[in-house]
């Protein structure tokens, strides 16, 4: 007889059942677990409808005169860019996980084009940048701001856009107020976007498209969640950084705006 008083037989199946039991219940409760711990995408979302430009043009709202003041800005706006993430068949191997400035580029040039941005032609225009940049530049991995720019014109041979040197918040908001796309370079992990992958990347860049009361709206290419994704203004400032390869915060905060 078992301690239990059971027949050892019946005591040792009595055991296994019990060690089964127990992993079908941590199986069970596991995933319960993970998903009360994982953050809530919709905190992070913005709820500002699609909109059109406030303003024809820029100098709408920056152009003053003895008789009149800058026409106010709206209070939120959302410009119409489509979305993938930069690695759109969740394959975050290269060149993928490095093409960030690919896919803010397309995905800004498109908002111009008129055309439908099907996924099939994002993944081909991402991988041809990717091949431009190698014929231009020797490489395609961290692409500053001067290089995102020469590969706007030199492969889309779009030339209505435009480098702000270190912009305001009240800078960006006109831009965008006017229906200017912008496309910005970041020192990825100030960012703190919980769904980045370990501590995120060290180098990022994606698209900027609205704003609300409190935070910017961006297309942020570095996640599958990342459309219509919001950063809160001083967020989106501090992380501001053109590339540089071993101290990104020191490097100054420039940005693409498309007109």
């Amino acid at each position: 007889m078992s301690p239990q008083g059971l027949p050892r037989g019946l005591a040792k199946i009595s055991h296994s059942v019990i060690i089964i039991m127990k992993k079908l219940l941590i199986f069970l409760i596991a995933p319960l677990l993970l998903a009360a711990c994982a953050p809530d995408e919709s905190q992070f979302k913005s709820d500002v409808p699609i909109s059109r430009p406030a303003f024809e043009d820029r100098a709408a709202i920056t152009e003053t005169s003895e008789y009149s003041a800058p026409a106010p800005l709206p209070d939120s706006i959302n410009l119409d860019v489509p979305f993938y993430s930069q690695a759109p068949d969740a394959d975050w191997s290269l060149p993928w996980q490095e093409a960030c400035e690919e896919a803010s580029i397309a995905l800004a040039f498109h908002s111009f084009s008129g055309e439908i941005l099907t996924k099939e032609q994002f993944k081909k225009e991402v991988l041809d940048l990717v091949e431009w940049q190698k014929e231009h530049f020797g490489d395609y991995i961290s692409t500053t701001i001067d290089q995102t720019a020469q590969m706007l014109e030199g492969y889309y041979g779009f030339t209505d856009y435009r480098i702000l040197e270190s912009p305001s918040i009240g800078d960006l908001k006109k831009e965008l107020a006017a229906g200017h796309i912008i496309v910005a370079p970041f020192a990825g992990r100030m960012l703190g976007n919980p769904f980045y992958s370990g501590e995120g990347p060290y180098y990022h860049m994606m698209v900027i498209k609205g704003y609300d009361q409190t935070n910017f709206i961006t297309n942020d290419v570095g996640t599958k969640r990342g459309l219509n994704f919001i950063y809160p203004y001083q967020t989106i400032m501090s992380a501001m950084h053109d590339y540089h390869p071993s101290n990104i915060q020191s490097s100054p905060k420039r940005i693409i705006t498309l007109q």
